[in-house]
């Protein structure tokens, strides 16, 4: 499993466009989307319109080949133009979610007497 997160803010004018997306995602774009698994959206309730959205593909080159493609490109300038700024995003680069022991929680990192 490989996936993606981004961090972002909601225009709340924009709101509905935004949540319409998730229906056009389903109704066209992810038949197109080869090893596509899923995607939620996780609102955060410490500022309005803030959410993450994590999306989950079968493996890194089925994500890469999504991510690099036009019809990708046009649908992600729809989701921006529904956010306040670019979404902050942690990926790849970060590694494969292979484990649920790859990534400790960065609060289990530091000191246990801090």
């Amino acid at each position: 499993m490989y996936g993606t997160i981004a961090r972002l803010k909601v225009r709340k004018d924009r709101l509905r466009e935004f949540l319409a997306l998730g229906k056009e995602w389903d109704d066209r774009e992810r038949k197109r989307a080869f090893g596509y698994v899923g995607a939620e959206i996780l609102w955060e309730d410490s500022e309005a319109g803030r959410a993450s959205l994590v999306v989950h593909f079968t493996s890194r080159e089925s994500y890469v080949a999504n991510a690099n493609s036009p019809e990708q490109d046009a649908f992600y300038q729809k989701l921006r133009s529904c956010l306040e700024a670019d979404p902050e995003w942690i990926d790849g680069t970060f590694g494969r979610w292979d484990s649920a022991y790859a990534h400790p929680p960065k609060w289990s990192l530091g000191d246990a007497g801090q």
